[in-house]
């Protein structure tokens, strides 16, 4: 790939001014074609990246030296800063939340709760920042393939028992903004799988997806089995519901355009 200033600009969201003066810090040195025009290629691209994630961590630009800047702990500090970011945001959802439950049971929310909200500030409360999703697997290496191959969940790290590396002692996929934990059947804990109880389930994953059709057709295409086709719901969603090897059950929807329905 060999991209132009004016590329790199349109795709990053950077100008074509911070570029060149990036280039005039000696920061980034881009390939020139023969009528000298910048072209930039994969190790340029990698190179401002780090520049620009150590710039968002809050390094000096005097400071920044992407030379000495390992991209894997940066990319671990990125997700870190982000998931910050997210916490601070479930947090002021959850005070947001609690105004709106308020007011729609006719209630007029605290001063305090007010100025929460006009500060973006919380106390020292405890409230829940991430949702971690966990199913149980017979076979944890199967289903954290078949769940990345078919479904088309980002594949996360599997552990695997020292003894037998073999088996799968954990293993994680993400779904978004959430991660799904795959745990192996437990007698002691009364965990089991769907297989273990004839296919009876007693709760349901449910993943946000952009477009609903083309996820049903990927995953009916792939041979999963399909408990109900793609259907628009009266609570606003179009959604459809499919199992897994072992028998979970998920459904995948996204909300409906209802912006256009008369308002009752």
């Amino acid at each position: 790939m060999h991209l132009t200033i004016g590329d790199v600009a349109r795709r990053t969201g950077l100008t074509e001014r911070t570029l060149r003066y990036y280039e005039e810090l000696g920061l980034l040195a881009p390939d020139r074609d023969a009528g000298g025009r910048r072209r930039y290629d994969g190790a340029a691209l990698d190179r401002l990246y780090r520049i620009r994630l150590l710039r968002e961590l809050g390094t000096p630009v005097a400071d920044v030296d992407p030379d000495a800047a390992e991209l894997a702990p940066l990319t671990r500090r990125h997700l870190a800063d982000l998931d910050a970011r997210l916490a601070d945001l479930a947090r002021q959802r959850e005070r947001v939340r609690a105004v709106e439950d308020r007011l729609l049971g006719g209630d007029r929310p605290s001063d305090e709760a007010l100025l929460d909200l006009l500060a973006g500030l919380g106390g020292d409360e405890t409230v829940p920042t991430r949702r971690v999703t966990l199913l149980v697997y017979r076979d944890l290496v199967a289903a954290h393939a078949w769940l990345v191959d078919v479904f088309g969940l980002a594949p996360g790290p599997l552990t695997r028992d020292r003894a037998d590396p073999t088996r799968a002692v954990h293993g994680v996929v993400h779904a978004g903004d959430g991660d799904v934990w795959l745990h192996p059947e437990s007698a002691p804990a009364r965990m089991a799988s769907p297989l273990a109880t004839g296919g009876t389930v007693t709760a349901s994953v449910v993943v946000v997806v952009d477009d609903v059709d083309a996820h049903h057709a990927r995953v009916r295409d792939a041979g999963a089995e399909i408990d109900d086709p793609p259907v628009d719901r009266p609570y606003g969603v179009r959604e459809y519901s499919a199992r897994d090897p072992e028998g979970h059950l998920w459904s995948f929807h996204h909300p409906l355009d209802t912006t256009d329905e008369e308002t009752p």
